[in-house]
């Protein structure tokens, strides 16, 4: 299950603050957030053929951009690190964002991974 292994991988960033869909609102800086945006199965003239990739948003949080941005870098060099749990096949940066209201920096990436 890949959703465990993201969790496995990107806890020892943040002591643990990974969350999926959306962050409990006194959770801790900085903080990661992941949500899924699609799957995508493998089909062959016979069928599916076993494969399913996911495709996730990882956003990374912090009280400063910078704070934001070197957590993002930290997860990249994660995610992009070939394991027996899962590979990424492909990585988009997205645009950065600002919350007025919490005061939060977000730098986001797309992956793709495969099993």
């Amino acid at each position: 299950m890949i959703e465990k292994s993201l969790i496995d991988r990107l806890s020892p960033l943040v002591d643990g603050r990974v969350y999926f869909g959306v962050a409990p609102v006194d959770a801790a800086q900085p903080r990661l957030v992941i949500q899924t945006v699609g799957t995508t199965t493998g089909f062959t003239l016979a069928g599916w053929d076993g494969s399913t990739d996911l495709t996730i948003q990882l956003d990374a949080w912090g009280e400063s951009f910078l704070e934001a941005l070197t957590l993002a870098g930290l997860a990249f060099a994660a995610m992009t690190t070939d394991d027996a749990d899962f590979t990424t096949g492909s990585a988009d940066r997205l645009a950065d964002v600002f919350e007025n209201d919490t005061k939060l920096f977000s730098v986001s990436w797309e992956y793709t991974l495969q099993p």
